[in-house]
């Protein structure tokens, strides 16, 4: 089980993700209407040594679609690892459903007490 916070309103949890250049624990927003498995700036991208691999297109909130560069990332949760697909634009990193899938975790989000949990489904 992953416990997160609420703060300010967004959802957070910590995971760890790594690549060539070294491995770095972040905190990620959960945003269940990203459909995606993992979104990271371009600077955490450099760190890590991620280097675009290809491009995915990408349906906005306002129905536009465009091209964001990608790549791949090993991703750590609970000691269980998994080769992700790893979208890199600007802002804070997060997590989508398909990362929840990946992992088969389940999303319990508590706002009156400012918390969350991820859990395994069987």
């Amino acid at each position: 089980m992953i416990r997160g916070v609420i703060h300010n309103n967004r959802p957070l949890i910590s995971l760890i993700v790594g690549w060539n250049l070294g491995v770095q624990e972040i905190i990620a927003l959960v945003d269940t209407g990203f459909t995606g498995e993992l979104k990271v700036s371009p600077a955490v991208a450099s760190q890590l040594g991620l280097q675009t691999t290809h491009t995915e297109p990408v349906r906005l909130a306002d129905e536009n679609t465009v091209n964001m560069p990608a790549s791949l990332a090993l991703v750590s949760m609970e000691g269980v690892r998994n080769v992700v697909n790893v979208l890199i634009a600007q802002g804070i990193p997060i997590i989508g459903v398909g990362l929840l899938r990946r992992f088969g975790y389940a999303l319990n989000i508590e706002f009156k007490y400012n918390s969350l949990i991820l859990q395994k489904y069987f």
